[in-house]
């Protein structure tokens, strides 16, 4: 399992688009670069409703809480959301 939980700070917009798959019909995908305690910047990204809830929700400076798993892409590794929350701190 590769289970993490984090809180940082967004960094830039979230970006939103939808992949069309011709079995799935369209998924959506949101993305965007958190900064942790420690400087270190990592991606982050949400599928379907939570991409909806990132676009709609989720601000540059947020500071967000992210319940995720660990995705190794290439050489970096991101974090898919499972859960993401706002937090009441900046």
């Amino acid at each position: 399992m590769n289970l993490c939980v984090v809180i940082g700070k967004i960094l830039e917009e979230v970006k939103f688009e939808f992949i069309y798959n011709n079995n799935n019909g369209a998924i959506s995908i949101a993305s965007s670069k958190i900064e942790i305690a420690n400087k270190t910047q990592i991606e982050v990204y949400g599928l379907n409703k939570k991409a909806d809830y990132m676009y709609r929700n989720i601000n540059i400076n947020d500071v967000v809480y992210i319940y995720g798993r660990l995705v190794n892409s290439g050489e970096k590794n991101k974090i898919k959301i499972e859960q993401i929350e706002k937090t009441n701190s900046k």
